[in-house]
């Protein structure tokens, strides 16, 4: 059996055009080991964000029917890079 990783939530803002959203991420190890998040923006329903292993970055990887605004979604993928680079 396999040892979980426990995570904390990070809570951090991200500014986007003068809009400072609050977001929460919480960090888990889906079946291929890489990074994975689950995020929430000003208390939004959750999406999940992760390493694209193709490109080489953190993107969103769910269809959530409410959509993040592509400068938003940018703005929370550089700062999960930064945290898991740290």
């Amino acid at each position: 059996m396999r040892n979980k990783k426990k995570h904390t939530a990070m809570n951090f803002e991200v500014t986007v055009n003068g809009e400072t959203m609050d977001v929460t991420a919480k960090q888990y190890e889906a079946a291929h080991a890489l990074p994975r998040f689950r995020v929430s923006v000003n208390d939004s329903p959750v999406h999940i964000f992760g390493m694209d292993p193709a490109i080489g970055k953190i993107i969103v990887l769910d269809s959530a029917t409410q959509k993040i605004e592509p400068s938003v979604e940018k703005a929370i993928c550089r700062a999960l890079a930064e945290a898991i680079a740290a």
